[in-house]
C-alpha cells in the first residue's frame, strides 16, 4: 500500500506540473515539528523485556520528536463542468527518541499520499470521489457516530479528529431532500483502524518481535496478544521449552520412551500443575521433584519454586543426575511471564487471582504438557475487503431542533483476534477434545489432546517431540495460530442538538448521539467448566474466544459559554454490552464472563468488562491575549473504574504565518482502566507550525 501511494502522489504531483493541464491551481501547506517526554519515570505497558524487570525503562525521557511537512493543493478539473480537485501530500519524519526506538512507525496516517478527490455535480447530486474523510459524529475525545473512517490509535486521543482520521477511498453522494432534508450515501473501502502492536504478520517460529515494545501507547489488550513477557504469541512458544525439560524428565527419569506421551494409562494423567507446584500427587502419578534436585527443593519433592526455576531457567538445569539428558534447559530467561520464584503458600493465595501462566493452568495435567512440547506460534493478518455502506439523513424542524438518522454496514474498523491449533508440519488443523474423566482421590482429571481426527485416545502432536538430540520435526509439533480480522458489523444510529435559551446559563446547546451496533466482538474467557475444555486444564482455544454481540452506545452533552467567553461543554457516555457475560467464580465449575479488550492482561486476572461503561468528560476553552489572539484548552475525562485522562494546551500565535504550541497529557487512577494504564505514558509536547 506504501509503495502504491507513493507512486500515485508522484503521478499526481507529475500532472499539477503541467500548467495546461491545470491552469488555476492553489497551493497552500503548512510544516509542523514536536517534540514529546515522558513527565514520568517507569515501565510503560509492553516495555519490559523480563518478567522480572522493576528498573526503570525509560525516565523523564523523550519518547518523540517528529516532524511533518503538509501540501494542499486545490484547482478546478479542466473541462470537468464546474468540477473541482483537492489533493493533501503529507511527508513525515520521525526522529529517533528513548533508546533509538522509532516509536510512531509508518501507520496510514502517514501515508504521502493523505487526501485526493473530486467534487462535481450532477443532475442536483453532488458527488466527492476519491480519497477522503467523512465527518458524522461531534462527541468530545471519543468516537461513535464518526465511523466511516478507521482511527490511528498510536497516540490514543492525544491528536487531534482530523489528524487521527485514517482517509479512506469512497464514492460520497449528497442531495437535498423536497422536504428540506438532506440525504447522503457513502461507499468506501473498510480499513482497520491502527493500534500499537498489532497489524504485523510473523513468521512460525519460538521468538517474535511485533509487540511494538515501548511504544507508549501500548494497550494492556494488545500486550496479551504480542507482547514480549505478556503476549500469548511469545509465551506459548515459552510453554513449549517449559515442557520439553518436563518431557525429557519423563523420558529419562522414569524410562518412558515417548516422555509425556498422551493416553488413558499414563500416569502423568494423575498429576496437575497445582500437585507439582504443592509437592503432592495422587497415587500412580508421575513425580518429578528430580529436576530440581540441585537444591532448589528436596530430591523427591516438586514444588512452585521448582516450577519458576524451570520455567526461567536460562542456561543448563544444573541436575546431578539428569544434566546430559536435558541440559539445554528451558532457556526463556524471564523473557515470558510463566511463573516467578515464590513458595507454596504464595502459589496457593494466588490461584484465585492469578498474574502468571502457570497459575491460570493449576488444573492442566503433565499428560497435557505433551502437546505443548516445543510448540510454536505464528500470527497473522487477515483483513477481508468488505466496503463500507452507510446512509444518513439529516433535517431541522421550525423550532430549531436539528436531528440525524445514521445506517452503516461493513467492517467493524476495530481488528480483533482469533487463534487456532495447527500441526506445525502439515498445517492440518486440529482441536482440543477432552480424555473421559479420571477420578482419584475424589478429585476429576481432565487431559487435553489435539487432534485432526476427533480421537481422544491419542493426540496428533507431541509424544516424542525433541527426542534424540534435536531430531524432532515439525509435524510432532503444535502451532498456535493467532489470526487478526476484521467482522463485518451493522449499525444504526442518530444525533440531535437544538438551543435552549436558561435565565442562569443564558444560550445552551442540548445534544446527544446514540449508535446500535450488531455483531461486536467482545473475549469471552471460560476460566472453568464442567467439561474440563477450560484454560485451567489448558484448552488454550476452546477458553480464550471472541463471541459476537451486540452493544448500544450513546452521549449527551451540553455546550455554554462561561465568564464572558469561555466554553464550556459537559458530556455523559454511556457503552452498554447488550450481550454481556458473567457466571460464576473461582471454584464454582462454571466461570465464564466478558473480558476488557482494552485492559485484560495475564497480570490482572484477565481483568473482567463492565457490563455498562460510563465516560464523563469536561471541555473548557477560553482565548487570552490583548486581542485574544491566543487561546488555551482543558479536556478532562474519567471512566469508571477510576481511570482519568486530562490534557491541557495552548496555542500561541506568534504572527499570521507561525503558532507554538504546548500541551500536557496526565493519565491517571486505576491502572486496570482504559486511561489509568497509561500513567507511565503521561507526557509533555511542543511544536510549531509554520502555514504558507
Amino acid at each position: 500500500m506504501k509503495t502504491k501511494n507513493i507512486t500515485l502522489s508522484l503521478a499526481l504531483a507529475a500532472v499539477f506540473s503541467s500548467s495546461t493541464a491545470f491552469a488555476d491551481l492553489e497551493a497552500t501547506g503548512k510544516v509542523v515539528h514536536e517534540s514529546a517526554m515522558f513527565t514520568q519515570s517507569g515501565i510503560g505497558i509492553g516495555a519490559a523485556t523480563t518478567s522480572t524487570q522493576t528498573a526503570d525503562s525509560h525516565g523523564k525521557d523523550l519518547f518523540k520528536t517528529a516532524t511533518q511537512a503538509k501540501l494542499f493543493i486545490d484547482g478546478d478539473v479542466p473541462n470537468g463542468d464546474g468540477a473541482t480537485l483537492h489533493v493533501e501530500l503529507n511527508a513525515y519524519f520521525d526522529g529517533q527518541a528513548v533508546k533509538d526506538n522509532k516509536y510512531h512507525e509508518n501507520y496510514t496516517q502517514r501515508d504521502l499520499l493523505r487526501e485526493a478527490y473530486i467534487d462535481a455535480e450532477k443532475d442536483d447530486v453532488s458527488f466527492r470521489v476519491g480519497k477522503q474523510q467523512v465527518v458524522w459524529g461531534t462527541a468530545d475525545g471519543m468516537k461513535l457516530l464518526d465511523a466511516i473512517n478507521p482511527t490511528d490509535y498510536s497516540e490514543m486521543a492525544q491528536n487531534q479528529m482530523e489528524d487521527s482520521r485514517i482517509p479512506v477511498w469512497m464514492l460520497n453522494a449528497e442531495t437535498d431532500a423536497a422536504d428540506g432534508g438532506n440525504w447522503q450515501f457513502i461507499v468506501s473501502e473498510g480499513k482497520s483502524s491502527h493500534f500499537a502492536g498489532l497489524g504485523r504478520e510473523s513468521a512460525m517460529g519460538t521468538t517474535h518481535s511485533n509487540g511494538s515494545q515501548g511504544h507508549a501507547f501500548t494497550m494492556k489488550g494488545t500486550d496479551t496478544i504480542t507482547g514480549k513477557v505478556n503476549g500469548f504469541l511469545n509465551v506459548a512458544p515459552a510453554l513449549g521449552t517449559a515442557a520439553n525439560v518436563f518431557d525429557r524428565v519423563a523420558q529419562t527419569g522414569f524410562g518412558m520412551s515417548t516422555g509425556l506421551a498422551y493416553n488413558v494409562g499414563n500416569n502423568t494423567n494423575y498429576i496437575t500443575v497445582n500437585d507439582f507446584a504443592n509437592g503432592t500427587k495422587t497415587t500412580g502419578a508421575a513425580t518429578f521433584g528430580t529436576i530440581c534436585n540441585d537444591g532448589v527443593v528436596a530430591e523427591d519433592t516438586a514444588t512452585a519454586s521448582c516450577l519458576a526455576w524451570v520455567a526461567n531457567a536460562s542456561g543448563a538445569l544444573r541436575s546431578t543426575n539428569y544434566a546430559t539428558d536435558y541440559g539445554n534447559g528451558a532457556g526463556n530467561a524471564n523473557a515470558q511471564n510463566l511463573l516467578k520464584d515464590q513458595t507454596v503458600a504464595e502459589w496457593n493465595a494466588s490461584l484465585a487471582n492469578p498474574t502468571e501462566t502457570f497459575q491460570y493452568l493449576h488444573s492442566t495435567t503433565f499428560a497435557t504438557f505433551d502437546n505443548f512440547v516445543d510448540m510454536k506460534s505464528t500470527y497473522k493478518v487477515d483483513h477481508k475487503k468488505t466496503p463500507t455502506t452507510a446512509l444518513r439523513y439529516k433535517n431541522s424542524t421550525a423550532d430549531g431542533l436539528n436531528y440525524s438518522l445514521n445506517a452503516i454496514r461493513g467492517n467493524d474498523t476495530n481488528p480483533y483476534v482469533e487463534m487456532h491449533w495447527e500441526n506445525a508440519g502439515t498445517g492440518a488443523i486440529l482441536t482440543e477434545t477432552m480424555q473421559a474423566t479420571i477420578t482419584s482421590a475424589g478429585v476429576d482429571y481432565f487431559t487435553v489432546s489435539l487432534d485432526s481426527d476427533g480421537d481422544v485416545t491419542t493426540s496428533d502432536v507431541g509424544g516424542d517431540v525433541g527426542s534424540g538430540a534435536g531430531t524432532a520435526s515439525d509435524s510432532e509439533r503444535a502451532n498456535l495460530v493467532m489470526t487478526e480480522k476484521l467482522n463485518t458489523v451493522s449499525q444504526i444510529g442518530g444525533s440531535f442538538d437544538t438551543a435552549i435559551e436558561t435565565a442562569s446559563l443564558g444560550p445552551v446547546v442540548l445534544r446527544g448521539e446514540a449508535l446500535y451496533q450488531k455483531g461486536v466482538m467482545s473475549p469471552v474467557i471460560i476460566r472453568e467448566a464442567a467439561s474440563g475444555l477450560d484454560l485451567t486444564h489448558g484448552a488454550l482455544v476452546s477458553s480464550v474466544k471472541m463471541q459476537k454481540g451486540d452493544r448500544f452506545k450513546y452521549v449527551l452533552g451540553a455546550d455554554m459559554t462561561a465568564l464572558t467567553n469561555m466554553m464550556v461543554s459537559v458530556q455523559f457516555i454511556q457503552d452498554r454490552n447488550l450481550d454481556y457475560v458473567d457466571r460464576g467464580s473461582y471454584g464454582s465449575g462454571d466461570w465464564t464472563y466478558t473480558a476488557d479488550m482494552a485492559t485484560m492482561s495475564l497480570t490482572n486476572n484477565l481483568n473482567k468488562a463492565e457490563e455498562n461503561k460510563e465516560f464523563y468528560s469536561l471541555f473548557l476553552s477560553k482565548p487570552f491575549g490583548a486581542s485574544g489572539e491566543h487561546r488555551w484548552n482543558n479536556i478532562f475525562m474519567y471512566e469508571d473504574g477510576d481511570g482519568k485522562w486530562n490534557r491541557l494546551d495552548a496555542e500561541f500565535s506568534i504572527n499570521d504565518d507561525v503558532q507554538a504550541t504546548v500541551e500536557v497529557n496526565s493519565y491517571f487512577g486505576d491502572e486496570n482502566t482504559q486511561f489509568g494504564q497509561l500513567k507511565k505514558s503521561s507526557n509533555v509536547q511542543v511544536g510549531v507550525k509554520y502555514s504558507f
